[in-house]
This record gives C-alpha cells, sequence and structure tokens, in this order.
C-alpha cells in the first residue's frame, strides 16, 4: 500500500529506493480519507534518522498510512528563532517537515508513536518538556488515539497514567537481547517466540512497581533486561521499552559515538558478529520488527472502525 509523506522529504527517495510506493503531498488532507494518519512526536536528537526508521516500518501491505511529524510547541518555537542552530538535525529540515503541537492538536490522528529521548536518567519533573508531555498525553487519551510509546516516552506515559517510577540503572543496558512473549495481545501475533530485540537504556520499569488494578498487560520480558513490553487495551497505549525500529547500525553508531567520546561504553551484548567490532552487525530482529508495526497498525485501524 502507499506512504503519503511531506512533499521533499528527503528519506523519500531512499523509501523509493526499497521498493516501497510513496507520495508526496503538501498537506497531510490531501491523502486519501480512508487512509491511516499517523501523528509521529519524534524527541530524539537525531531526528532524521529516526523519522526514517519510523516511517520505514509503518509501510503495511493492507494500509494506506500518512505521516505527519511534529515536535513539542516549546521546541519548534526556539527551533524557528533566527541563530538557532541544532547539533543533530539540520534547522532547515526542521523548519521546513516538523510542526508543533500546538499546530497538530486539531489533525484527526487514527494512532500516534511518541519515540523514545535521551533524558532517562533525568527526574521527570525536571525534564524541561514534561509539562508539555503531560499535556499531550492528555491530549491522546481524550481522542481516544491508538498510541505506541517507546522507550523514555513508554515510562513516561506509565508514570502518567499508572504512577509506575523508572528505576535508573548502575550501567547502560546495552546490546540485542532476546525476550519470551508472555501473551500476544494485540501487537504481537505473528511474531516469533522467543525474539530479539535492541536495548538501549539507562533505566527499567519493574515489575513490583505495576498497580494489580491498572489493567496493564506484560505482553514481553527478559531475565536479563526485565519488561520489554506492556499494553493498556483500555486506553489503547502499548509500551516499549525498547527499540524494534533500529537499524542494523544504530547500535554500532551508539557505541562508537561514546567510544570517541570517552564515555562508558561496553560492547554491545549479543551483537556484533563474533563479539568483534569491526564485523557488520545484522538486523535479525527487522522481520519481527515489521510484524509487530503492522499489528499495530491493524490495532489503529480496528479502533478506527469501532471495533
Amino acid at each position: 500500500m502507499t506512504l503519503f509523506l511531506p512533499r521533499n522529504l528527503p528519506s523519500v527517495t531512499e523509501l523509493r529506493d526499497r521498493g516501497l510506493d510513496v507520495i508526496e503531498v503538501d498537506d497531510a488532507a490531501d491523502a486519501p480519507a480512508e487512509a491511516l494518519h499517523i501523528g509521529i512526536l519524534n524527541l530524539m536528537p537525531d531526528k532524521v534518522a529516526t523519522e526514517l526508521q519510523l516511517i520505514r516500518m509503518l509501510a503495511h501491505p493492507r494500509h494506506d498510512v500518512v505521516i505527519t511529524l511534529f515536535a513539542t510547541t516549546a521546541y519548534m518555537q526556539r527551533a524557528r528563532q533566527d541563530g538557532y542552530s541544532s547539533a543533530n538535525t539540520p534547522i532547515d529540515h526542521l523548519r521546513a517537515f516538523y510542526r508543533s503541537f500546538d499546530e497538530v492538536r486539531e489533525t484527526a490522528f487514527d494512532g500516534l508513536i511518541i519515540t523514545g529521548a535521551p533524558v532517562e536518567q533525568v527526574p521527570f519533573d525536571d525534564v524541561p518538556y514534561w509539562h508539555e508531555m503531560l499535556q499531550i498525553l492528555d491530549w491522546s487519551r481524550a481522542r481516544s488515539l491508538g498510541v505506541f510509546n517507546i522507550c523514555w516516552a513508554a515510562q513516561a506515559a506509565l508514570k502518567h497514567f499508572h504512577g509506575v517510577p523508572k528505576h535508573v540503572l548502575n550501567a547502560k543496558r546495552f546490546g540485542v537481547f532476546s525476550h519470551d512473549v508472555l501473551q500476544e495481545g494485540s501487537v504481537l501475533p505473528g511474531v516469533t517466540t522467543p525474539f530479539d530485540v535492541p536495548v538501549s537504556r539507562h533505566s527499567e520499569t519493574r515489575r513490583a512497581d505495576l498497580p494489580a488494578d491498572s489493567g496493564l498487560q506484560v505482553l514481553a520480558d527478559s531475565d536479563e533486561t526485565g519488561i520489554c513490553l506492556l499494553e493498556d487495551p483500555a486506553r489503547g497505549h502499548v509500551y516499549m521499552l525498547n527499540h524494534f525500529e533500529y537499524d542494523a547500525d544504530t547500535l554500532k553508531r551508539e557505541y562508537d559515538r561514546d567510544k570517541a567520546s570517552g564515555a562508558p561504553i561496553a560492547l554491545p551484548v549479543n551483537y556484533y558478529p563474533g563479539d568483534d567490532d569491526t564485523a557488520q552487525p545484522i538486523a535479525k530482529w527487522s522481520e519481527n520488527a515489521r510484524t509487530f508495526y503492522g499489528n499495530w497498525l491493524d490495532t489503529v485501524a480496528r479502533r478506527r472502525g469501532g471495533d
């Protein structure tokens, strides 16, 4: 099926080279009414890499998908000021392809993806955009959106809706780990059991902190890395603590970056062939990732249809 993306988005060329059907539009409203309209709240520093990873995952054999990229209003206000520069995303890219939350809050989204953010070690209340994050979460609930929360965003939503704390780790949990499926929920049918998924985080969510009456379902976990995936069917929220969307070389880029800066970093577990950091990593999770994201889009479509 077809992806409808902002006109001149740089990733369009790569997506077409991968054989995906892409139509560029000047406005999301130009896409067919039956297409699933997905908003991506991108909180990652390297927005270009993250948006490409997620857009690629949203290419679906059964659904047309139109995508709107946005960031917090406070961030976009800064990005539009004269003289503002971004260390990780070209400022022209931000201004051309990203809207603010205030600019999209009346958009008729069917689903919402909220990315992780490099603030896991910061107390929630000290995150500069925490107040706006709570507004966005409440807005998504009021509109009954299907929401997929990734990594820190999952922790933020669990904190806001269920009072679940996060726990900072002594060392970064880093690598590709095997996870057991405890129940399929709406997003794991067709995913092999157990499944591998990249993990890259400085904090964790613990089962003992989940309220007994929350309705939260733990779908997958690991003896090594703890909870991976939860679902809140009543709210239509999925909480993924790890990163199915990652490219084969994403952990490598993180590892090389930290090594170059002198930051403490261990070799990512079960990632490089033979633990040789000069070898080319393989995205052995990619087929399961596509199945997972396809399942999530199916749930969004069912919610829109009232099923």
